[in-house]
């Protein structure tokens, strides 16, 4: 009797505490399960994101597309920085669902790392400790099984840069594509059908994208049968070089002038030196700024050859001067040579612009009836000329007191100066045209 009493009364409490749990339930729900989290359950209580989403025999297609956003180039790594979107889309047999029985679910939106994604990597990475591209963004699931997923990335890719024409050359850079894993016969890369939204385009400062050109290849490698599909992104970019017209070109061409100036002062004049010596160090400190600005490559651009050029023929033309001025201000007791004076007399010092000094000593040459008062004041007139001032280029060098064989030595370094500046002016004028034309 007292068990049967027991267990009435533990149906009764079983009983009761069911009523009052039915009853809280209705009042407050535990879950109110949506179709989208129904149809996510189904879709996804058995998926492996892990294995390809279709049988191993057929082969599942891809679609790429680069929407480019902001293209850069860094000289030094030899690399090119592309930022934009990249859309991939493809379709995934196991996501498939029938709308009508899930209230009408077109799309749903998922994480891109609860999917399958094909493995597509650049190929020519420039990135040292990492070849991830991507973002983590939400891809988008038809009810087909199509699967949208348009992450932001950013590719590094290496480029072979060609710097001779620095800073107005154009550099053309590929951006390869492709399955890191899967050959042709299981992932098939095409190219995107839509255009690119040029319009988000962002323009560069250093750079202007000329060209973008996309293409498909088969290619076959030596460790495999199998063919592997690649989609090729070539980029070709030229430099803005507004801003290095007026840093290196202007500066380039006062350079060549500073250059010429030299032969043009009078022949005793020491600021030659000067202006010599002072061009060589403007020339040095732009040498510096290029090898700060430019990689060390095994082919230097033609910029740096032009003011290697120019320091060379500035020392040389430092020399030059020193030894225009030594035969200027000297005392010379010995003539110029016969032959050398005789030219320089001629023609040839006339077609130099020498006509001054010409005229000058040939009419000092002494008549014969003043040979002998030539002779008595040799010695004053020599010792007068050799009292010239150090300020050579602010008085007459053509002065009275100056007898004809200092003269003579004066014309052959005027001669100096100018056939050193035609030949400095052909040599400049090659160098402008090979290197800055």
């Amino acid at each position: 009797m007292r068990l049967s009493c027991t267990v009435y009364t533990a149906i009764t409490l079983i009983l009761f505490s069911n009523i009052v749990y039915a009853s809280s339930s209705e009042r407050s729900p535990v879950w109110n399960q949506t179709w989208t989290d129904r149809l996510k359950q189904d879709l996804f209580v058995k998926y492996d994101k892990f294995a390809r989403p279709t049988q191993h025999f057929n082969t599942t297609v891809v679609k790429f597309d680069i929407t480019l956003l902001y293209v850069d180039v860094d000289d030094f790594k030899s690399t090119i920085t592309v930022n934009g979107w990249a859309s991939h889309m493809w379709t995934d047999e196991k996501l498939k669902w029938d709308p009508v029985k899930y209230g009408n679910i077109q799309h749903i939106h998922v994480g891109s790392h609860e999917v399958w994604q094909p493995d597509i990597l650049l190929y020519h990475s420039g990135t040292a400790g990492t070849v991830e591209h991507y973002g983590d963004t939400a891809c988008i699931i038809f009810h087909d099984g199509q699967v949208l997923w348009v992450p932001p990335a950013q590719f590094i890719g290496l480029c072979e840069l060609d710097l001779r024409l620095w800073p107005f050359d154009t550099q053309v850079c590929n951006m390869t594509f492709g399955s890191w894993t899967y050959h042709g016969e299981q992932i098939d890369m095409r190219l995107s059908e839509t255009e690119n939204m040029e319009r988000m385009y962002v323009k560069n400062a250093g750079w202007k994208l000329m060209d973008l050109s996309k293409s498909r290849e088969s290619v076959v490698y030596s460790c495999c049968a199998e063919p592997y599909i690649n989609l090729n992104f070539k980029m070709t970019l030229k430099r803005n070089s507004a801003l290095y017209c007026s840093i290196l070109l202007m500066p380039a061409a006062a350079i060549a002038f500073l250059v010429l100036v030299t032969f043009w002062l009078p022949p005793q004049s020491e600021m030659k030196i000067s202006v010599a010596a002072c061009t060589i160090l403007i020339i040095a400190v732009f040498l510096g700024y290029l090898g700060l600005k430019i990689p060390l490559t095994a082919t230097p651009p033609l910029i740096v050859y032009f003011y290697s050029g120019c320091l060379c023929l500035e020392t040389i033309s430092l020399t030059l001067s020193i030894v225009v001025i030594n035969m200027s201000k000297r005392v010379y007791c010995k003539p110029l040579p016969r032959n050398i004076r005789l030219c320089l007399l001629s023609w040839p010092g006339k077609l130099l612009g020498l006509s001054d000094l010409i005229s000058l000593i040939e009419s000092r040459r002494p008549m014969p009836g003043q040979e002998l008062r030539g002779k008595l004041t040799e010695e004053s007139t020599t010792n007068s000329t050799s009292n010239i001032s150090d300020e050579g280029d602010r008085q007459n060098i053509i002065s009275p007191t100056k007898n004809t064989t200092q003269l003579q030595w004066i014309l052959a370094g005027t001669a100096i100066d100018r056939i050193a500046f035609v030949l400095f002016c052909l040599i400049l004028a090659t160098m402008a045209i090979v290197c800055l034309g």
